[in-house]
């Protein structure tokens, strides 16, 4: 009995003490906290007929890894504010981890501005920034976000956030889209901005979470929530093409690019409970410019043309989600079931590029053991011929992907776990495969021809602890 509760109220804990919260917080008077998580794993993931590697990742494959600081002030008369500021870590490394200035291809890149190398007395090129790993320290990723809070009128949230759409796709997977059981392996891998999601760690992107948003989240209306969720496109009227000077400053996208809408409604009666949820991102409307930004001479050998930001990734144009999740709790076993489309509209494509797929998940708890399964599969039912190549991994029509995954989790403590993951993946190309498409668990994998299927592996070994 001792350990059920245990376990009870380790779930509680992962579920309301230690993350934000899809719904509006209650007022609990005048405090400010400190809290965390702190995750550590052994991770290996090998492609059949590939490679195969091994790594500690301190980002947290059981939960992720986070220091966090939130307050609440009442106000009176049913009133109150609030703050959370939630940083990710990577604990095997001791460095931070990445967050964007908006939410376009250029926002992860545009902090950094442009560095140039020389050798020599010759200049070199100016060289892009493809990815962010080990380049931002702390920063404040995952949350940070301040609140107007009314006993009845809701909770008024502002800055950054999950967006409204991954609330469903983490709260309704048994392995809560983190580590090698993770749905964001196959959701976020075949459409989702920004590609593979797995490995290396996936960079921020408007699946999972928005900078600039203005979000209300209702207070329970018996049974029922509901989120509405705006975020600011930030570029001026007469920005066109990313990157270019207009009136002496620099535009990180088009006009328009960023803005995005999301809605949220959530039913939860006893054992049961539904969400269904939607949210539009206009993602890179228009392409970076195609001419190079510099060509180099080292040594008086003629560089490679570069283009600065990178960003011509096929996945451009309005990225819309929707979702639908559902758990029911019948004593020690949670169900778990989502059913979710992402939809591509490319500017001047002539057809849309379109990821369908489901989810169904059990949890069981045993005492202070929780065993968990996960059946995962997607499928691009578009008709668009798709552009290959290695920035746009598993991109081609009609590709299936399909992971099973089970773990183990045991609780040494209220705070304190050992677990376990296993999972495995396999990717059909689709019949209009120009060879690029790879296993989806890996990027080191070997290609797909079209038609053909491979599969990769993951296992993770850790050790989870909460403060």
């Amino acid at each position: 009995m001792k350990k059920s509760l245990i376990a009870l109220a380790t779930l509680a804990a992962a579920t309301g003490a230690f993350a934000q919260s899809p719904n509006a917080r209650a007022i609990t008077g005048s405090n400010v906290e400190i809290f965390g998580v702190m995750d550590m794993t052994v991770t290996r993931v090998s492609a059949n007929g590939g490679g195969s590697f091994t790594i500690m990742d301190g980002a947290g494959r059981n939960e992720s890894t986070r220091l966090g600081f939130r307050g609440m002030e009442d106000m009176g008369g049913g009133w109150g504010a609030g703050f959370w500021l939630e940083a990710g870590l990577n604990i095997d490394n001791g460095t931070g981890s990445n967050t964007t200035l908006n939410n376009n291809a250029t926002g992860d890149r545009i902090a950094f501005n442009h560095t140039t190398t020389s050798v020599g007395t010759t200049a070199g090129p100016t060289m892009p920034t493809s990815t962010l790993g080990a380049r931002q320290g702390i920063t404040f990723n995952r949350a940070s976000t301040v609140s107007l809070i009314g006993k009845d009128a809701g909770e008024i949230r502002l800055g950054r956030d999950y967006s409204a759409t991954f609330w469903n796709y983490t709260a309704y997977d048994p392995f809560g889209t983190v580590g090698v059981g993770s749905a964001l392996n196959v959701i976020g891998s075949a459409l989702a901005p920004l590609g593979t999601q797995a490995f290396p760690p996936g960079a921020a992107y408007p699946m999972v979470r928005t900078s600039n948003s203005i979000g209300w989240l209702s207070q329970d209306l018996g049974g029922i929530r509901a989120q509405l969720q705006y975020a600011l496109s930030e570029q001026g009227t007469d920005c066109v093409t990313p990157d270019t000077s207009v009136n002496a400053n620099t535009c990180w996208a088009a006009n328009g690019d960023g803005k995005m809408t999301g809605l949220r409604l959530q039913y939860n009666n006893g054992p049961l409970s539904v969400a269904l949820a939607n949210s539009k991102t206009i993602y890179g409307d228009v392409a970076a410019q195609a001419a190079p930004t510099s060509v180099a001479t080292v040594g008086g050998t003629a560089g490679t043309a570069v283009n600065v930001l990178g960003n011509t990734a096929a996945t451009r144009g309005n990225y819309t989600v929707t979702n639908l999740g559902a758990s029911y709790t019948m004593g020690a076993t949670k169900l778990f079931l989502q059913s979710h489309s992402q939809l591509q509209a490319a500017s001047g494509a002539a057809s849309e590029k379109k990821l369908t797929g489901t989810l169904l998940g059990v949890a069981h708890t045993m005492g202070a053991l929780t065993l968990k399964l996960s059946i995962n599969d997607a499928k691009r039912g578009d008709g668009s011929t798709l552009v290959s190549g290695a920035a746009a991994p598993n991109n081609e029509n009609g590709t299936k992907i399909k992971q099973n995954a089970v773990g183990a989790v045991y609780d040494l403590s209220k705070r304190t776990a050992l677990y376990a993951t296993y999972s495995k993946s396999t990717t059909t190309a689709g019949p209009s495969s120009a060879g690029a498409l790879r296993s989806n668990l890996v990027w080191n994998g070997p290609t797909i021809a079209a038609g053909q299927a491979n599969s990769s592996t993951g296992i993770d070994l850790g050790v989870r602890h909460r403060f």
